[in-house]
């Protein structure tokens, strides 16, 4: 009996000492300057409570993080019922003294007020706010104290002022809404949708530029974009509807399996301007591109690309880092075009391609038929002094390539029932844009043969053809082949 009054005794000390460290003036004391003293550690701010008050069933706290930014929570409680109703309020009205906590300098007030109300069984979290300058509700079920239902609305959101917030660059802004409307969150029974939409978005070009190293700044762009996602089980199927002035993109069902953390995707592509695109292309460009396609992702990466394109059509897969197309029966005049080089030949292409994304090496194979050379100087030339016309002439023949990374070596042979025109071997440096090429040119019996070397826009040109056309043809060819090789090339 005396063990069991000694332990009653020790119980019954523990729990009066509890009771007064916890729900007396004095615990409450002691307890304020402690607390204080952790978050003044935590925050370095000079952070004190102007009140402090805990009872056994109810409780009230003002924290003053400093000057113009304070927390209030009060309301009853309940241990015995593990019940609760609260309210909240976060006053900041001088965020941007709140450095230390956001590691930016923030210009906009913040405030969040709500109420938490329930038990153990279901509490029932709410709350209004005006982050990032937006006007956002929120309210949150929990059972056992676990999220199963949500329900999130965010109108008017500043997307730079809450990319501060987050810490994140400053790579966008715009206007963000959000609507999140989960009704169960359990693992494998998702239910509910997400809705969002950024309106007058603007992406911040200078920076992009900079942080993925492009050779030439993005140009200004400015974008709309809405989503509209449903969960259902381990599933979630999105469609996307993006506009800018860079690209249009539009997928229709995006579904994502959760637990096998894998993908399939239809989407159009629309590029309005391909200029717009050199920033990454390092190529001018004219006119636009429409493709569409599917994407899937699991353990591998595969993308299927269609587009109908200079009159004929491309059709092309990745696996991974292995890139294959197909080009049918496209028109060379409208490549030309499209490249910004001279409309010198019109002829149909047939070529498939083989690359690889990672080695960069790969080979071009192209067909070319019923073709016809455009006016140029140099077949003037050949028509005035070997009095051959090969205007009139059809040609067929190939245009094959190795590339390794910026290096190509080319080959050309077309032919027709008089003439030829054969380049083999031809070394070309896209990266900086050089050629070496020796051309053989026979215009009905009348040979021309043409080395270039150097600038591919400007070559330096040696020519050895019959005496009656040399010196007339150095100056027509040294001005225009090497536009001429790159319409093949």
């Amino acid at each position: 009996m005396k063990i069991f009054y000694w332990l009653l005794g020790i119980i019954t000390t523990t729990l009066v000492g509890i009771y007064i460290l916890l729900f007396t003036y004095m615990g409450n004391g002691i307890l304020k300057q402690v607390i204080e003293k952790e978050i003044q550690k935590s925050t370095n701010l000079t952070s004190e409570f102007k009140t402090f008050s805990l009872s056994i069933h109810d409780f009230e706290f003002l924290l003053e993080l400093n000057p113009n930014n304070t927390i209030t929570v009060n309301g009853d409680y309940s241990l015995w019922n593990r019940s609760l109703d609260m309210n909240y309020n976060v006053d900041l009205n001088d965020v941007k003294s709140l450095k230390e906590l956001f590691k930016e300098e923030i210009d906009t007030p913040l405030h969040l007020i709500g109420t938490a109300v329930g038990d153990s069984s279901l509490l029932i979290v709410e709350g209004q706010s005006d982050v990032s300058s937006s006007k956002s509700s929120f309210k949150v079920e929990l059972v056992a104290f676990e999220a199963k239902n949500i329900v999130f609305n965010i109108k008017s959101l500043k997307i730079k002022e809450a990319l501060v917030i987050l810490h994140q660059p400053p790579y966008s802004d715009g206007e963000l809404d959000v609507l999140v409307n989960i009704s169960n969150l359990s693992h494998g029974l998702l239910n509910g949708y997400i809705d969002t939409k950024i309106s007058k978005g603007l992406l911040n070009s200078k920076y992009i530029s900079k942080a993925y190293e492009f050779n030439s700044i993005m140009p200004y762009t400015n974008f709309n974009i809405s989503t509209h996602s449903i969960l259902d089980g381990n599933f979630v199927d999105t469609s996307l509807d993006l506009n800018s002035n860079l690209v249009n993109l539009d997928v229709n069902k995006f579904h994502y399996d959760i637990e096998e953390e894998s993908l399939i995707s239809d989407y159009e592509v629309n590029i309005h301007d391909l200029d717009r695109l050199y920033f990454i292309s390092q190529r001018h460009l004219l006119g636009s591109l429409k493709a569409q396609g599917e994407v899937k992702k699991s353990e591998d990466l595969d993308l299927s690309i269609e587009s109908y394109v200079a009159g004929g059509k491309l059709n092309a897969t990745l696996h991974n880092n292995k890139f294959d197309a197909k080009i049918s029966n496209m028109k060379s005049i409208d490549i030309l075009t499209i490249l910004k080089y001279p409309k010198i030949f019109d002829a149909r292409l047939n070529a498939v391609v083989d690359y690889n994304l990672e080695s960069k090496k790969g080979l071009f194979d192209g067909k070319l038929s019923k073709g016809r050379f455009t006016e140029n100087e140099a077949f003037d030339l050949l028509k005035k002094y070997a009095q051959t016309d090969v205007y009139k002439e059809k040609f067929t023949g190939d245009v094959n390539a190795v590339i390794n990374a910026d290096q190509v070596i080319a080959s050309l042979s077309l032919h027709s029932n008089r003439s030829s025109i054969i380049s083999k071997g031809t070394k070309i440096d896209s990266q900086k844009s050089l050629i070496d090429s020796k051309v053989e040119i026979n215009a009905n019996g009348n040979k021309v043969d043409v080395n270039l070397k150097g600038d591919i826009n400007k070559p330096n040109v040696k020519i050895n053809a019959d005496e009656l056309i040399k010196e007339e043809a150095t100056k027509v060819i040294k001005k225009e082949l090497g536009k001429f090789l790159k319409g093949f090339f």
